[in-house]
């Protein structure tokens, strides 16, 4: 018995998306992103391209991971933040991964202004949730690479 890829594509995007909502809650609640989430989301990914319609797009993964680590030694941005945009890129087709970086950061304004009025009130040192950014801008970018939109105008 063959599984319809179709299916087996919504199923591992769907559970990457739940992973995602995970992400966010200890993000928010404990400004952690777990490696065992961004474990299985790898392994999710993994079997995707293996099994379903997913990419392993390790170039663009392997160039950013790069970059990050140099981001990280610089403190600019957190280990788990980078290690969860890495596993994501993997799964990006390169057509979309400009969309998923631009939609980080434009998800990220939000979160930095909050920060930045919340530092201003407070006088304490802040930082940024930005799994909530990078969770987002994946489920996006994840809903306009699988809509079909040249069939959906055809009668």
């Amino acid at each position: 018995m063959m599984i319809d890829k179709n299916l087996f594509n919504n199923i591992i995007i769907l559970a990457i998306w739940l992973l995602l909502c995970l992400c966010c809650y200890t993000d928010i609640r404990y400004r952690i992103i777990s490696n065992y989430v961004v474990i299985t989301v790898f392994i999710l990914v993994v079997l995707n391209h293996l099994f379903g319609l997913g990419v392993f797009n390790y170039i663009v993964a392997s160039v950013f991971l790069f970059f990050g680590i140099i981001i990280f030694y610089c403190r600019l941005i957190g280990a788990g933040d980078i290690k969860l945009i890495t596993v994501l890129l993997f799964s990006i087709p390169s057509p979309y991964v400009v969309f998923f970086l631009i939609m980080i950061t434009i998800a990220g304004l939000p979160l930095a202004l909050i920060a930045i009025l919340y530092k201003v009130i407070t006088q304490k040192k802040v930082t940024l949730p930005y799994g909530l950014a990078i969770s987002a801008s994946y489920i996006l970018t994840s809903m306009t690479m699988f809509v079909d939109v040249p069939n959906r105008f055809v009668n």
